[in-house]
């Protein structure tokens, strides 16, 4: 059909009177409508919990699959480098890029949505984007913890770095750096948050292997109480970071940014 047809024939439908409603079929729509909500207002809601159960089995695999090859990763390393991480200075530069490494594997599926265009989507279910948001970090804490304790044992069996010591090199960075992504979370959009993530990661890992052996003397000379109170005070950082993002931020409006 040509332009100037269709033009001309949209023209005489638009001048000629509306065609008046059908009761029969008005009647029968008003019917299926108050079906529908009846039914939306009988359905139950799914708990968090089994929402989170639902996520670990959509996602978890493919996470903590991902850790998991890390870890071996990890492994092969301390064995494969074990003359050269004889140095305690080594060794503790080592499991502070480490650590660090181990939460950089959260930004892979943080990202993911954004990576696929689903923020809209995402947005628009029945739990909210900050209930997600929640549900995925559980799911890659899971994997993280597991992942810095498979680092621990690894480094206390091949190495010969007191366990408190291999304690405060993982947890230290781990925190530090944890802080560091919730407090941009919290603030970016996520194609932002990403760059940031990874900007934040890269200065650390290279902060931490360029670590003068002055520094690392004062590290291993600090007594277990400080390092403790500094570990304490970063998990109460990351954890005031979750609750703004869970309470007080508005973070389904930055993501759709």
């Amino acid at each position: 059909m040509k332009k100037k047809t269709l033009e001309t024939e949209l023209r005489q439908i638009l001048r000629e009177a509306p065609a008046p409603p059908n009761e029969a079929h008005l009647a029968r729509t008003l019917l299926l409508a108050e079906r529908e909500a009846k039914q939306r207002q009988n359905r139950s809601r799914i708990s968090f919990a089994r929402f989170l159960q639902k996520q670990i089995a959509y996602i978890g695999w493919k996470v903590w699959g991902m850790q998991g090859i890390f870890l071996l990763l990890a492994v092969g390393l301390f064995s494969d480098f074990s003359n050269y991480l004889v140095s305690p200075l080594r060794l503790a530069k080592l499991l502070f890029c480490l650590s660090v490494a181990v939460l950089m594997t959260a930004l892979p599926l943080l990202y993911r949505c954004v990576r696929c265009r689903m923020q809209e989507i995402e947005a628009a279910t029945r739990f909210s984007s900050v209930k997600l948001l929640l549900a995925k970090l559980i799911v890659v804490g899971i994997g993280d913890l597991v992942l810095l304790f498979g680092i621990f044992l690894t480094a206390a069996v091949k190495t010969s770095l007191p366990a408190g010591s291999i304690v405060f090199y993982l947890v230290f960075p781990f925190l530090l750096s944890g802080s560091g992504c919730l407090f941009l979370l919290k603030r970016l959009p996520s194609r932002a948050f990403f760059t940031g993530s990874l900007a934040l990661g890269a200065s650390l890992i290279v902060l931490f292997s360029v670590l003068p052996e002055r520094c690392a003397f004062y590290l291993q000379s600090a007594s277990p109480a400080v390092w403790m109170t500094v570990c304490t005070l970063l998990f109460a950082c990351c954890a005031v970071q979750i609750r703004d993002v869970v309470r007080t931020s508005s973070y389904t409006e930055t993501q759709l940014a």
